[in-house]
């Protein structure tokens, strides 16, 4: 079925695209525990901490969580409840997840167009950080994308879905 290979193709260009974002946020989390760990010794073993380390954590916890979505979903690492699914044929199972996916789908463009204005917005007042001044506006940016390549696994999702049902 075209569909099937339309989505065996996209996935894997997806796949690339996600899992590179995925690695990045991986690099973000390690860069976070070691500012972390910097922070810490600094500050008793010198009594010096790192200015703004806090606000900085919080910055890139945006990156680790935002950028790793969608790699997480295709790779199906995401939280599932599968007590009542999981008792249905293979074939209702793909109808429940094709559901899903489209409220998935629905959210991720609410998120994007929101989380877009929002650094339209940000960026036109100036909105940034009280104690580093650092621009919120590329942070909104960050979820955007984040979301956009959720979406996109999404997609895939649903066109699998509909692929099995479709198989029975």
């Amino acid at each position: 079925m075209w569909l099937d290979k339309a989505a065996t193709l996209a996935e894997k260009t997806i796949g690339r695209i996600s899992r590179i974002f995925g690695v990045v946020a991986v690099g973000t989390l390690i860069a976070m525990m070691m500012l972390t760990v910097a922070d810490i010794v600094l500050r008793y073993v010198f009594n010096r901490p790192i200015p703004a380390s806090l606000e900085f954590t919080e910055y890139l916890m945006l990156g680790v969580v935002f950028l790793a979505l969608a790699w997480c979903a295709l790779k199906g690492m995401h939280v599932k409840v599968d007590i009542l699914v999981s008792r249905f044929s293979p074939r209702v199972h793909a109808v429940f997840s094709g559901i899903n996916s489209l409220v998935v789908l629905a959210v991720c463009v609410l998120l994007v167009s929101q989380n877009y204005s929002e650094s339209i917005v940000a960026r036109q007042y100036h909105s940034a950080s009280d104690v580093t001044g650092i621009p919120w506006y590329p942070f909104y940016l960050v979820v955007a994308f984040g979301f956009v390549l959720l979406f996109l696994t999404m997609l895939i999702s649903l066109a699998k879905d509909v692929t099995r049902v479709v198989k029975g």
